[in-house]
């Protein structure tokens, strides 16, 4: 069983939308679905998916009770649970445990429709779950609303992991105090780990999982297409959390015309473009369910090398060590624009002289890496072991030789792709399974499984679809042909051709 949430950020931007296309299409595949709705006293899902609603207006002081596995909707295979009513909680649903309501409900899996904002009902909700799905619009105050559910999400976190440490509980109260609300996940943790180093392991394990997922709803143009990516590149710089973008959804009028007719959107118009766009996110988390990876289990190492400020220019501009002079002057560029001051993605991410700041690493980056004579030695700097230091002075650093990255295999637009080339692939773009799996939140087993075409332990071809083209896009392949071409290549072997 899968418990999702979809709920914080910015109220109005589309989070019952995505949290029906979930539930509806982890029906269509035949799972029992439980889908819950947070809204507090505005509770509105029971009519969107057909629910015959019994009356509730009675008195503001009567308890209202329910059935906690929630009551039969017309769509097949899903139910709905109601835990507000207009005037108060209903009594049988605890919207804090959702994992009690999930133990009870009988449903192979439960969707959580939540409210908007990071009061404490909702952080408890989304933080006792296994997949967090952030929505946001292509506008600067809900882009906010994400990073400061983000801010106060680990806050919490913090607040019931550090019981039994009370100076790092102390010192979390200080800080929230000090700066007016919760403030950057990676202040917040350095600040406690100073105070307290006995809580450092806990710190920084509540920021390792920390990872929700985000959906861009309402997308219009390029630049929305790009929101996503920007900003999960900009959270994990300044916030230190692994911020996944699920999908986007493309603007449609159907969204609209299928709520006038109390319908979800999947099942009232499956052709619609935006109903594509549902089913395309909601499959790459139903991947992510298939491979037991919800919570992306990307460990401390991440989170230790962004605490202990071991970011290296190659880091700064989110570029391999392979780069070309072509690519890091492009990855520049892309960098300016998210960190200036007018940027959409950096909206309410940090104040301006932490942009400064970031701004003028991106520089300090560029100088180095577009100069042959700087860049080696940095290279090799990288590259070798430090030594601890005999008398008392700095580190001596002996020298290694820089590891020559192999030869791009020769691609073209017909490349028929198998394991071994996307292997000789990543290898020339200096990437290991490690890092690949910590981006992509495949399992690691899986991609070397790709690789070894050990076609026996793979997913279902449903999920390893979505493995592929996340896999090609990290390589910087076209997805739609390496996901083309590797299937095709595996049925011929599984039929013996």
């Amino acid at each position: 069983m899968a418990v999702i949430a979809v709920g914080g950020a910015k109220g109005g931007v589309g989070r019952s939308v995505v949290a029906a296309g979930i539930a509806v299409y982890l029906a269509q595949l035949g799972r029992k679905v439980l889908v819950v709705d947070g809204h507090p006293y505005a509770p509105q899902l029971a009519r969107a998916f057909g629910c015959a609603v019994e009356s509730r207006e009675r008195a503001p002081w009567q308890s209202l009770g329910t059935d906690p596995r929630g009551i039969e909707s017309a769509v097949p295979n899903v139910r709905v649970l109601q835990t507000y009513s207009e005037h108060a909680t209903v009594a049988g649903a605890t919207l804090r445990r959702p994992r009690e309501i999930a133990a009870i409900s009988g449903a192979d899996h439960v969707v959580l429709d939540l409210g908007a904002g990071s009061q404490p009902a909702v952080l408890d909700a989304m933080l006792d779950v296994d997949a967090q799905v952030l929505v946001t619009l292509a506008e600067p105050a809900a882009v906010e609303a994400v990073y400061r559910w983000i801010r106060h999400a680990y806050a919490r976190a913090l607040h019931h992991a550090l019981k039994a440490f009370p100076v790092a509980t102390a010192t979390l109260r200080q800080v929230i105090e000090t700066q007016l609300g919760a403030p950057a996940p990676l202040l917040l943790a350095r600040a406690i780990e100073q105070a307290d180093s006995a809580a450092a392991s806990v710190v920084r394990h509540e920021l390792a999982m920390l990872s929700p997922w985000l959906v861009v709803n309402a997308s219009r143009s390029r630049v929305d297409l790009d929101l996503g990516e920007s900003m999960r590149i900009l959270a994990k710089q300044q916030l230190g959390v692994e911020l996944t973008f699920l999908g986007h959804v493309e603007f449609d009028e159907s969204v609209s015309l299928t709520a006038r007719r109390r319908r979800p959107l999947m099942v009232e118009a499956p052709g619609a473009k935006s109903s594509r766009n549902l089913e395309r996110l909601a499959r790459r988390l139903v991947a992510g369910i298939s491979a037991n990876e919800l919570v992306p289990a990307v460990g401390t190492a991440a989170v230790e090398s962004v605490l202990d400020a071991t970011q290296t220019h190659y880091d700064t501009l989110v570029l391999d060590r392979g780069a070309t002079d072509d690519e890091v002057r492009r990855a520049v560029r892309r960098m300016r624009e998210l960190y200036s001051p007018d940027s959409l993605p950096a909206s309410g991410l940090a104040s301006l002289d932490t942009l400064a700041m970031a701004l003028a690493k991106i520089e300090e980056a560029r100088d180095v890496l577009l100069d042959p004579i700087r860049r080696r030695p940095y290279d090799l700097s990288l590259l070798a072991p430090t030594m601890p230091s005999t008398g008392g002075g700095l580190p001596v650093v002996e020298p290694a030789e820089p590891e020559s990255l192999p030869d791009m295999p020769e691609l073209s637009p017909v490349t028929e792709f198998d394991g071994a080339l996307l292997r000789a692939v990543r290898m020339a773009r200096g990437l290991e399974l490690r890092e690949l799996a910590s981006r992509t939140k495949i399992p690691r087993a899986s991609l070397e499984a790709l690789e070894d075409e050990a076609y026996d332990v793979l997913p279902p071809v449903v999920y390893l679809r979505g493995f592929l083209s996340e896999f090609a896009r990290q390589l910087r392949l076209d997805p739609e042909q390496v996901a083309l071409t590797y299937l095709r290549r595996m049925r011929d072997a599984r039929s013996g051709r």
